[in-house]
């Protein structure tokens, strides 16, 4: 029974590789410039629908894979991606925020980057966004503000 265990540990590790090489080559098709009709089919999906919510389960895994990772780092680790991850739900919802401030855009890249990110680049990237929302001053709402806020209190804790 032992060997067996230890077998059905060794899928789940494989399952996450392949995931996450599956997700690299759905990113890598989407910039190359497939559609996702054509990345349906190649997947054997029925619908570009369906391969749009596989890449969102994707990333939903990979994300709770880093969470997990995450415990083994300090408790300022786990705050900081949480803060970041409030920042990044705040401006998915906001239509109009790449227009708010001239950085906007590469907040919105630098909070995707940092959601996927080691616990040290996680801290870097989270340095470059409390200094990009900061120049952005009164421009952001004040939802923004408070996450900029939690982001700088998270990045301040003890390690």
């Amino acid at each position: 029974m032992t060997s067996e265990l230890g077998q059905l540990a060794d899928v789940q590790v494989a399952r996450s590789r392949l995931d996450e090489q599956e997700l690299d080559l759905i990113d890598r098709a989407r910039h190359g410039g497939a559609t996702w009709a054509q990345i349906a089919q190649a997947l054997g999906l029925g619908s570009r629908q369906a391969a749009e919510q596989r890449r969102q389960r994707l990333v939903a895994a990979r994300r709770s894979r880093q969470q997990q990772l995450d415990v083994r780092y300090s408790t300022q680790i786990s705050a900081v991606r949480a803060a970041v991850a409030e920042l990044g739900r705040w401006i998915a919802a906001d239509r109009r925020w790449d227009a708010r401030f001239r950085r906007a855009a590469l907040v919105r890249g630098t909070v995707d980057a940092a959601l996927d990110a080691t616990p040290g680049s996680l801290y870097a990237l989270a340095l470059h966004l409390v200094t990009d929302l900061g120049e952005a001053g009164d421009q952001l709402p004040a939802p923004a503000r408070a996450a900029t806020a939690t982001i700088e209190d998270a990045l301040s804790m003890p390690r």
